[in-house]
């Protein structure tokens, strides 16, 4: 079948209906007042002006760049503009694609009938490693991905096109809190999670998916180490069991140290009374020397401790401000009773303030003093004066020691009977 000849030349013509003699046609990316050119030739290699001089017939041969799509505006020769016209598409050409379409490039190639192609295995499971670097427990509809391509600000980008970007770590972790059967079950909501490394000499961070709820239940009769009709503060752990995220519980005033800057071991949580100290964290199976994160906090008051029948009257999910006083002073710390002789020097090396409690004690008479010395500085002497007497005069007193600050203590007419430390 014939075909109707284009344009062989643009011929414009003025609001007269004349042809615009001199006229001036200016040519943009459509949409936009970016300069887009054309071309003399079909080939494209010879750029018109721009704007196009028309010429004494309002004439000039303006080809298209392929696949591209223009504005045109035009005016006479004295500038004055006529009119715009915008998205000005390019002709199919038909020879391009029917050539294109008798050879197509294969699936998968980098380029076109050229290199080898991306590797997709059609098996159920998971993306796996992308340039051995693991991505845990990213589904992507239930197949297995396997692919080259580089990771870059937390998003992979597939060589072949397209890209994968890891799911951002919320900063507060949605926990939920609920007793049925006077035993309490603690879930954390998906999610994702950065962990420390295991090892305590690496700073490797590892970030791991959490696609399901999680979850640890307190059995009726497990006390935690709480007591009836007193309210209780119970922290809620997430472990970095080697890839898998598991929960555990801890009473707040057992002194556990929950800085996140070490590891922890769990105890099995085991049933019916076998939960029952404040100082042990639990979960359904015991682990040992895992890291850890602090996911969350109950507060909870129950008629008898273990009998888990009143909701929590707080449930919160840790991130922003909540618990940053982990690290203060009283926070995973319990009253130590450790050996001070005087004139010695000691440090706190703990990491947090700690409380020095010390007694002192003496017979006879005159007076005796405790004089502690933090980094050099006497502070706070602990004085008292004795008279004869059969039996012991004594004194004693607290001393707050700073982070990484040594102390001594002299010792005057008497002797230390005892030394505590809240560390």
């Amino acid at each position: 079948m014939a075909s109707l000849t284009p344009t062989p030349k643009q011929q414009i013509y003025g609001s007269d209906g004349n042809p615009l003699v001199g006229g001036k046609i200016y040519t943009y990316s459509a949409g936009t007042t970016t300069p887009l050119a054309t071309y003399t030739d079909a080939g494209g290699l010879t750029a018109n002006t721009n704007p196009v001089i028309l010429n004494s017939l309002g004439q000039a041969n303006i080809w298209l760049a392929p696949s591209s799509s223009y504005k045109f505006s035009v005016f006479t020769s004295a500038d004055v503009l006529l009119y715009t016209v915008d998205n000005i598409a390019t002709p199919i050409d038909y020879l391009s694609l029917v050539t294109s379409l008798a050879s197509p490039p294969p699936i998968g190639s980098t380029a076109p009938n050229t290199g080898a192609f991306t590797t997709l295995a059609a098996t159920t499971g998971t993306i796996t490693t992308v340039n051995s670097t693991t991505i845990n427990a990213t589904t992507v509809n239930a197949t297995t991905v396997t692919a080259t391509g580089t990771i870059t600000a937390e998003t992979l980008t597939f060589e072949g096109g397209g890209s994968l970007t890891k799911v951002p770590e919320s900063a507060i972790k949605s926990i939920t809190a609920s007793v049925a059967t006077s035993a309490l079950t603690v879930t954390l909501s998906p999610t994702t999670l950065d962990f420390r490394s295991a090892t305590l000499t690496s700073g490797t961070v590892v970030s791991r998916v959490i696609s399901s709820p999680v979850s640890v239940v307190v059995s009726s009769g497990s006390t935690l180490g709480t007591t009836s009709a007193v309210q209780s503060q119970i922290v809620v752990l997430a472990l970095d069991n080697a890839g898998t995220v598991e929960l555990a519980v801890v009473n707040i005033s057992g002194g556990t140290n929950l800085t996140e800057t070490g590891l922890i071991s769990t105890t099995a949580e085991g049933g019916a009374g076998a939960a029952d100290s404040a100082s042990v964290v639990y979960s359904a199976t015991a682990r040992t020397n895992l890291a850890y994160r602090v996911v969350g906090y109950i507060e909870s008051t129950q008629a008898t401790a273990g009998t888990w029948a009143t909701a929590p009257s707080t449930i919160q999910g840790v991130g922003g401000q909540a618990l940053t006083a982990m690290s203060s002073l009283g926070y995973g710390q319990v009253w130590t009773t450790v050996t001070r002789a005087a004139a010695t020097t000691y440090y706190n090396t703990t990491g947090k303030p700690i409380v020095l409690n010390i007694q002192g004690v003496s017979a006879g008479s005159g007076n005796m003093t405790i004089e502690p010395t933090i980094n050099g500085t006497v502070v706070n002497a602990i004085a008292g004066s004795f008279a004869n007497s059969s039996g012991n005069t004594s004194i004693g007193g607290n001393i707050l020691i700073p982070v990484s600050a040594s102390y001594l203590l002299t010792l005057t007419n008497c002797t230390v009977s005892s030394v505590k430390e809240l560390r």
